[in-house]
């Protein structure tokens, strides 16, 4: 009998690694909606290498968001929305996109030109059918 209790708990905890093991494998999925910024983009994953909060001003940056994927939830969000403004003046926004969620909308991606910011701190605010999902903060130097 207890070599039935030792082989029953043994086997409950073998199973209990299996399953941790394949819930918190790195399937690719996007677990949540993302803000990056960088130099240079993964052409296989569409994802920044390198993703930086500081960067250079006089240099090409790529901005990329990712969109976690909500299938399964009864209300898909329609769009979604990116602001850029100043940290130190939030009513003067820079930029405004609006990305419409078609079937397949996994992110988005923009340039910001060399010198066309001044140096200084600044925002990404990512907003889900007016909700705010994401906001990233990165210096200009």
């Amino acid at each position: 009998m207890l070599k039935k209790k030792r082989f029953l708990i043994l086997f409950i905890v073998l199973i209990s690694i299996v399953f941790f093991f394949f819930m918190l494998k790195d399937d690719g999925e996007i677990k949540r909606d993302n803000i990056e910024m960088g130099y240079k983009t993964n052409d296989e994953s569409q994802q920044i290498i390198n993703p930086q909060n500081k960067v250079d001003r006089n240099k090409e940056v790529i901005v990329s968001t990712h969109f976690k994927d909500n299938l399964g939830k009864e209300k898909q969000n329609k769009n979604f929305t990116l602001k850029l403004d100043n940290i130190k003046d939030k009513s003067n926004v820079l930029m405004e996109e609006t990305i419409t969620n078609d079937e397949g909308t996994s992110g988005y991606e923009f340039k910001i030109s060399p010198g066309k910011l001044s140096a200084g701190k600044y925002q990404i605010s990512l907003y889900r059918d007016n909700n705010l999902s994401v906001e990233k903060v990165f210096t200009f130097k």
